[in-house]
């Protein structure tokens, strides 16, 4: 049974309020169980990945940001993080290239918002 779109937006303003709160471990459970029970909800594997940054868990993020971009594509916000927790791992290259080919997509669909981004990544590589 799929979950409502009334559970799975319940989930995720119960993770991002324990997000803000830096309560990372407590925000990696809500957003697990949103991982898991809608699985194409790229923002899910986002947060996710983004509290196992907060923790400094940047390899488990990094596997967690490659399932996205498998179960989620194109996830290309997924992929932006990946490539930040790469670069936190010393994988420059590979964060660099992978940050390049999201360029390549946002500028081909003409997605502003997602070309600032991979722009403020790559500044961090300067």
């Amino acid at each position: 049974m799929e979950p409502s779109e009334q559970s799975v937006e319940a989930l995720y303003a119960t993770g991002h309020w324990l997000l803000s709160a830096n309560r990372f471990a407590d925000a990696a459970i809500v957003f697990r169980l949103m991982a898991v029970t809608s699985p194409a909800d790229e923002r899910g594997w986002l947060a996710l990945g983004t509290c196992h940054e907060g923790i400094g868990q940047h390899k488990i993020a990094t596997s967690l940001y490659e399932i996205a971009v498998a179960v989620a594509a194109p996830a290309l916000r997924c992929t932006i993080a990946r490539a930040r927790s790469l670069r936190a791992l010393g994988h420059d290259d590979e964060a660099t290239q992978a940050l390049e080919e999201v360029r390549d997509v946002a500028s081909d669909r003409g997605d502003d918002d997602i070309l600032a981004m991979v722009e403020h990544e790559l500044r961090g590589f300067l």
